[in-house]
């Protein structure tokens, strides 16, 4: 089943973004003899990005649309142009904390801050 793609009439450049983890930590097991073993904790790279994009109200009213209905209230990965700092790809995504997004309205404009999953950051 193809994933959904991110709604073209949604801007996806943010206004402001930072990459919080590009990579996911590895584990750490203190053996008995006293070192510590590091040991990575999957074989797929998944990235945490902190995004956080200015819409108006039409873009925040299907933005509200497309993570309810069409990501099951927030809980579906989809495809999204996505930043490393090097360039933008199309990349598959997930929303994390259960999908939760924080808008907040600065004049005429509503900025929606949220965390996002990246596989192949």
């Amino acid at each position: 089943m193809a994933r959904p793609v991110w709604p073209a009439t949604v801007p996806h450049e943010p206004s402001s973004r930072s990459i919080v983890e590009p990579f996911r930590k590895g584990l750490e097991s203190e053996m008995q003899a006293g070192n510590i073993r590091s040991r990575r904790t999957a074989t797929v790279v998944l990235g945490v990005v902190d995004l956080t994009i200015r819409m108006t109200t039409a873009e925040f009213q299907t933005f509200k649309a497309f993570v309810r209905d069409t990501l099951s209230h927030g809980t579906a990965e989809f495809e999204l142009p996505v930043s490393d700092l090097t360039g933008c790809t199309v990349r598959r995504v997930r929303l994390r904390n259960g999908g939760q997004y924080q808008p907040s309205r600065a004049g005429s404009r509503i900025f929606v801050s949220f965390s996002l999953d990246v596989w192949d950051l």
